[in-house]
């Protein structure tokens, strides 16, 4: 190597070391999901992508979904980079996994209201009781909306895997229902054991164990159909008819938000004693357990009523 060579490996090192200090943190974390070998070959390129981009829900969302894909395929990326997947795709996909956070939040209600004395409160005030019937069916109807918008690009994916023997792609679409398998067993299992005394270690452990499993099963079922979705060759015509079913789901968010949000002020006023007392998640405030499972619920629904309406756009251009 001539004095030159060394001279310009030097400069080329240092505007590295510069580049790796002034860049975001993010994406030195996004950098470091990418497997080593996709690192040395793409890495540059992409990083370079990420420092131009800012940060949001739907391009961090992204970037997991293509280390996923990267992990499949070290080689090189399938399609185009993960920040040029088609709009319609992605703010479907965001509904998708703001849906999976909001239900994480509704499963945290749903345990506090189920007993008393939030269920005899319902039971003898029509408005409380009204308003819980609202987060039922709002509830129900965001589920049949994912489901309607979900199930037909699914299948697309599966076939069109199977007639190519993308056998990844497949067992990628095999986490959401074995996720929720295993789920379900431990739900029968824990339900099998009994319910642990009030306030023991047993109850807390039990709870934990069964959202913690949840949450796994969720996030790893949404980058799983994510990264499926991210290779295939799906007709476009399914994810412009998911608009209407993700704007109703966005939609039914809101109802069950509101829901909560009635519940939780009807309580206060007609029962402030039930209200401001300790019988949130693990026996913890009950108003402060309110307050974050309203602020993770609208905070879902924000993000996920954006990308929806980004898909009415995208279909109506």
């Amino acid at each position: 190597m001539t004095a030159i060579d060394d001279a310009d490996h030097r400069a080329a090192a240092d505007d590295t070391v510069r580049r790796d200090a002034s860049r975001a943190t993010w994406v030195t974390v996004a950098l470091r999901l990418f497997p080593a070998a996709w690192r040395d070959r793409f890495g540059e390129e992409f990083g370079a992508l990420l420092d131009e981009t800012p940060s949001s829900p739907g391009v961090l969302f992204d970037v997991i979904v293509a280390a996923v894909d990267a992990h499949l395929h070290p080689t090189g990326p399938r399609r185009r980079w993960p920040l040029m997947i088609e709009r319609l795709r992605i703010s479907e996909l965001v509904v998708f996994a703001s849906w999976v956070v909001f239900v994480v939040a509704g499963l945290a209600f749903q345990r506090m209201t189920e007993g008393p004395p939030f269920s005899i409160v319902a039971s003898t005030v029509p408005a409380i009781g009204g308003a819980y019937a609202a987060i039922v069916a709002g509830a129900l109807i965001s589920l049949l909306a994912v489901v309607v918008a979900g199930v037909p690009i699914a299948l697309a994916i599966l076939r069109t895997a199977v007639e190519r023997r993308r056998w990844r792609q497949v067992g990628l679409l095999a986490v959401p229902p074995v996720s929720f398998a295993i789920w379900v067993g431990l739900t029968a299992v824990l339900l099998s054991l009994g319910d642990p005394p009030s306030g023991g270690p047993g109850r807390i452990v039990a709870f934990l164990a069964w959202v913690g499993v949840f949450v796994a099963a969720a996030i790893a079922s949404t980058v799983a159909v994510s990264a499926a979705a991210l290779d295939a060759e799906v007709d476009g015509s399914l994810y412009r008819r998911a608009a209407r079913p993700a704007m109703v789901t966005a939609i039914a968010m809101t109802v069950v938000v509101l829901g909560v949000v009635a519940w939780g002020v009807g309580v206060a006023l007609v029962s402030p004693p039930d209200f401001w007392s300790f019988e949130g998640i693990l026996s913890s405030s009950t108003p402060l357990t309110w307050l974050g499972i309203v602020i993770v619920m609208a905070g879902a629904t924000v993000v996920a009523a954006r990308a929806a309406a980004r898909t009415r756009q995208d279909v109506a251009a």
